[in-house]
């Protein structure tokens, strides 16, 4: 979960903090200024006087008891107080002694001051020759400090719940995110719970609502293609042995019979990939249980499949295991062949590996290559790359073709710039 300023959580999060931070500053101030400044004047004040009396009985009294009167002053003054540990002067102190000197009328920052050994404050009043102990502020000085110790557990109490109900909201939200990514990979299958307050329960209805009117606009459309390509193949086969039996017999001009098998051929390679297309993405197929596959044994027998010229080569690599399904696979591999033949150049080559803990497979050729700025774009269907790397013209479903399968298979489609020239189709597993 990403806390910073970028996402709506952490917009949110920071927000509360910011407040709650504020209000304890405004607490602090309005406590200040209504709290402790009156505390520290009356005690002044009352000081002050007290000091003030103290000066004038010293005056009438004997000198020789002068020095005994002021010993039990200070005495009664600091008894049933044990604050010697706080040596260093606080703020409230600070301010008292300001505002003690400002009732005494000395100027601010004359009037003589020092810590006696119990960790009380002395002064030494104007005309007086003792120290005399003035009353303690660490009580108000106790009160501020457990206000503050106070105000920050509230302050973390509220932080946290603020987290947990932000965390509340984002969760949902951080769902429809991964579940809005995977309709944009191709899963159309995905279902929302719709749990939780009822605005959020009626987002994760209408993306499911969503997602399956998606679903099911797809499986028209693959299955509407399913069935022409199917269809399409009976009045091919027809001409074909039209044709043949038009060449057994000597009859029809021998180079246009050669022009209308090779069109026939192209027709019915287009409609191969239409199935191939079709079947990529269709529920029985990936139903399929995946099996364990030794990679490099796989792709030399589909190697013997591979259509037309120039025939690809088998690299060189250790064995490697994969789960996959293995007619899924063999059709990925042989339109990445087709594709290396149709728009690259020899030597084609295969190869496999594992790099990290994770295995690949690559089609390398020799051909242009692909400008990585139309990557993404010829990963779509019907999207025809002959502007990218010359060639013959196809479909546009090959590498739309590969894409979903490698989909399908938990795996990535990357398309690569070959050292030296060319391309490198790479479908890695994570």
């Amino acid at each position: 979960m990403k806390w910073g300023l970028s996402t709506l959580f952490g917009r949110n999060l920071w927000l509360i903090v910011a407040l709650i931070v504020l209000g304890q500053i405004v607490n602090a101030l309005a406590y200040g200024q209504l709290v402790a400044r009156p505390r520290i004047k009356q005690s002044a004040e009352a000081t002050a006087r007290s000091l003030q009396a103290v000066a004038e009985g010293l005056s009438l009294l004997p000198e020789d008891q002068r020095a005994g009167f002021v010993a039990r002053f200070n005495d009664r003054a600091g008894s049933g107080l044990e604050i010697g540990r706080h040596r260093r002067i606080s703020m409230l102190e600070r301010g008292y002694l300001t505002e003690l000197a400002a009732q005494l009328g000395v100027a601010d920052g004359e009037l003589a001051w020092r810590r006696e050994a119990n960790g009380l404050i002395a002064v030494q009043p104007p005309g007086v020759a003792f120290w005399l102990v003035v009353p303690s502020v660490q009580p108000a000085f106790r009160f501020a400090r457990t206000w503050i110790i106070a105000s920050a557990v509230s302050g973390a109490l509220a932080l946290l719940g603020a987290w947990l109900i932000q965390r509340r909201i984002n969760r949902p939200l951080a769902r429809l995110v991964e579940a809005t990514k995977a309709v944009g990979e191709g899963r159309r299958h995905l279902v929302l719970p719709t749990d939780g307050p009822a605005e959020t329960a009626a987002l994760a209805r209408g993306f499911n609502e969503m997602a399956a009117a998606l679903a099911r606009d797809e499986e028209e459309r693959l299955l509407m293609l399913a069935g022409l390509s199917h269809d399409l193949r009976t009045p091919l086969a027809k001409i074909r042995l039209a044709s043949e039996m038009l060449r057994d017999a000597g009859q029809g001009d021998a180079e246009l019979l050669d022009t209308l098998d090779r069109s026939l051929h192209g027709l019915d390679g287009l409609l191969t990939q239409f199935l191939d297309y079709a079947r990529a993405s269709h529920p029985a197929e990936q139903e399929r249980p995946p099996v364990d596959i030794e990679l490099r044994e796989f792709l030399a027998e589909t190697l013997a499949l591979a259509p037309g010229l120039p025939h690809p080569l088998l690299a060189d690599g250790p064995a490697v295991r994969q789960r996959a399904r293995p007619q899924a696979l063999r059709r990925l591999v042989l339109n990445l062949v087709v594709n290396a033949q149709n728009h690259g150049a020899p030597p084609i080559e295969l190869a496999c590996g594992r790099d990290d803990g994770a295995a690949w497979i690559e089609v390398r050729d020799r051909g242009p290559g692909i400008a990585p700025a139309r990557v993404d774009e010829l990963k779509r269907p019907f999207q025809r790359g002959d502007a990218a790397r010359g060639g013959k013209p196809g479909s546009g479903l090959g590498l739309a073709i590969v894409d979903r399968i490698a989909r399908a298979e938990g795996a990535k489609l990357t398309l690569l710039p070959r050292d030296g020239g060319g391309l490198v189709a790479r479908v890695s597993w994570a």
